[in-house]
């Protein structure tokens, strides 16, 4: 999730309100986003689809945000739509202040680019930090966004899942640049869905997540490969919060800036 403890916590209570946290995963769990021991371990693999996660970044005057984003298409990042918007004004961050780094390890990445266009979902709607414990539910349903790069990325994109329904206990991986890990990818592997998303477009699952992992993909294996499913946007004490491909799939649509 974005940086920001206050609205990483804002969008547990938001969870919590909506009675979407069930039964607790582990009584002593470490904080929001940990369900009960942390079981994200560090990721040294490259290629597909590690290479393609990387972190968006929000740089400029009196701006600082971090997050992460999966690349789908050469120019084309999947991320949440909380880590694009400003604050204080209520609208996306100027483009040249987001910044998406493609695989980091430690102070180096395969690649960089900035935003060129963003694109949000029908209906889009962010409400500032400071009115967060007023967030409608449906907010949180459109928390995904599109950035289009301003060049190509010499990056293997992400596998695109099938959007089919998921059952509950479907095996997932979860990864990310969390902000106390930000140099270092982190996944956990073999977590799973808890509820999937009906009757609304939500996923539950028990997969360890942290601050700044706004963003981040949520796979499932398909044909011995990991495929992009879901979209992490939110946690608790006792589940996290995903927003799966069916919600969002309008943006792979291959528009461009022009067309948007």
């Amino acid at each position: 999730m974005r940086i920001s403890r206050t609205r990483y916590q804002r969008l547990c209570a938001l969870a919590s309100a909506t009675g979407f946290i069930l039964a607790a995963v582990g009584a002593d769990a470490a904080g929001p986003g940990i369900i009960g021991t942390d079981d994200r371990k560090p990721i040294t693999e490259t290629g597909r689809p590690w290479d393609a996660i990387g972190q968006v970044n929000i740089g400029g005057y009196r701006a600082l945000g971090q997050c992460t984003g999966t690349l789908v298409r050469p120019n084309l990042v999947i991320t949440a739509a909380h880590c694009l918007m400003n604050d204080a004004t209520g609208k996306p961050h100027p483009l040249r202040h987001i910044h998406f780094l493609a695989g980091v390890r430690g102070g180096k990445h395969t690649a960089h680019a900035k935003a060129k266009c963003l694109r949000f979902l029908n209906g889009h709607t962010y409400v500032p930090q400071k009115n967060a414990n007023g967030v409608p539910l449906s907010a949180m349903f459109q928390d995904v966004a599109a950035i289009t790069l301003d060049a190509d990325l010499a990056v293997e994109p992400a596998i695109i899942a099938d959007a089919r329904p998921r059952d509950p206990g479907e095996p997932l991986v979860h990864a990310a640049y969390p902000a106390d890990r930000r140099f270092q990818l982190q996944a956990h592997t073999g977590c799973r869905l808890l509820r999937p998303n009906r009757p609304t477009p939500v996923w539950l699952s028990d997969c360890d997540t942290h601050p700044a992992s706004s963003g981040g993909p949520v796979f499932v294996e398909e044909s011995g490969s990991l495929a992009l499913a879901a979209v992490m946007v939110g946690a608790g004490h006792f589940n996290t919060t995903a927003i799966p491909l069916a919600t969002w799939q309008e943006l792979l649509d291959g528009k461009t800036c022009e067309q948007r």
